[in-house]
């Protein structure tokens, strides 16, 4: 709820908290700071606030990465067609005027509700990998592009991370597909614990590889992720006898690209580059560009 009217607010939460869990703040930036940290389910604003509009923040929040899909629905007094226009053009999937009727409110919220969940079920599944759970390459492709240009309007770096499991066709020679499937979930939920920001996206590349998004991360952090990963991999203590190291390793190589950069390909080719050498120096470990 995004009202600076206490009235209004009461009336609305009133109106959903049997139903939703509900949080309520006075103006728009505050809407956009809560919806950064905590991203709601679904965003009920009002368009007149002082300092930053209900418009303003919408525009915001559907320019953001992390919040652009989140459903904002406008409560106005104001009815005519242009005041709608803006409310369109500022990215709302619908408004609701003022006054409004309680099971107008609950309906329309229901409904927008109901759309959410299933529109995120559909995004789920096709940006997921069957197998183990976190995000495919269709999510990465995606992903990587829309944080090369955020980095460069923001000038900030962006790291990549790609990651292969060492010898893991002899893994799979030794004990079998189905305890290979096993070992690629375990290996895919250990390197999502290593990430804890909303932007890190970790993502299946392919087979045994992994690759890790890191945005707005310089080679120090970017060198601090890769060699903890190299860590968090031994401490699983996975037998692996067909290993020189008797236990499964990853080899790992990263990059960064630099603020103004959009070259994705140089960036994915410098990682593959030190994965590769990362190999060729006898594995288990990370080398980095």
């Amino acid at each position: 709820m995004v009202e600076d009217d206490p009235i209004s607010a009461i009336i609305s939460t009133q109106a959903l908290s049997d139903t939703y869990v509900t949080h309520h703040v006075t103006n728009g930036q505050a809407a956009v700071d809560f919806c950064e940290s905590t991203p709601p389910d679904i965003v009920l604003m009002d368009i007149n606030m002082p300092g930053m509009s209900g418009l303003e923040a919408c525009s915001i929040l559907k320019r953001n990465l992390i919040t652009k899909d989140i459903p904002v629905v406008f409560i106005t007094a104001e009815s005519d067609p242009q005041s709608e226009d803006k409310c369109w053009d500022a990215g709302c999937v619908d408004f609701i005027s003022k006054p409004f009727s309680i099971k107008t409110l609950r309906h329309r919220i229901n409904a927008i509700s109901s759309v959410k969940i299933l529109t995120d079920e559909l995004m789920r599944l096709a940006t997921t990998d069957g197998l183990t759970n976190i995000k495919n390459r269709r999510f990465f492709d995606s992903t990587i592009l829309e944080q090369s240009k955020l980095a460069a309007r923001n000038k900030t770096p962006l790291g990549l991370l790609l990651i292969d499991i060492d010898y893991f066709k002899s893994y799979n020679d030794t004990y079998g597909h189905f305890k290979g499937d096993e070992c690629l979930k375990v290996v895919a939920q250990a390197l999502t614990k290593v990430t804890h920001r909303p932007t890190d996206c970790v993502a299946r590349y392919g087979g045994e590889e992994f690759v890790i998004v890191l945005p707005n991360t310089d080679a120090k952090g970017v060198k601090h992720v890769g060699e903890h990963l190299i860590e968090v991999i031994q401490e699983l203590n996975i037998a692996h006898l067909g290993s020189p190291f008797k236990k499964l390793t990853v080899s790992i190589g990263g990059a960064i690209v630099e603020q103004d950069s959009l070259d994705i390909e140089k960036l994915i080719e410098q990682a593959d580059k030190q994965l590769y050498l990362a190999k060729q120096n006898g594995r288990d470990r990370f080398l980095m560009a």
